[in-house]
């Protein structure tokens, strides 16, 4: 194997990057997934406290009975 030289080794990082680059999140990208989440946070927040609701509605309807 022969040692490339330095314009070689140039060339083939930029061929890596721009390989690569095209497939990086933009801000945009980001901005929009931290809504995502934020949005699906909040959808979990309200399921676990319906739960937790049920769960004490629950306890209490079984309490009455023992």
């Amino acid at each position: 194997m022969t040692p490339l030289t330095l314009e070689g080794r140039v060339t083939i990082l930029e061929t890596r990057f721009d390989t690569i680059l095209p497939t990086l999140a933009t801000k945009e990208d980001v901005v929009r997934l931290e809504e995502r989440m934020d949005a699906m946070g909040n959808r979990l927040l309200l399921r676990f406290g319906g739960i937790a609701l049920a769960i004490g509605a629950l306890a209490v309807a079984a309490a009455k009975y023992l």
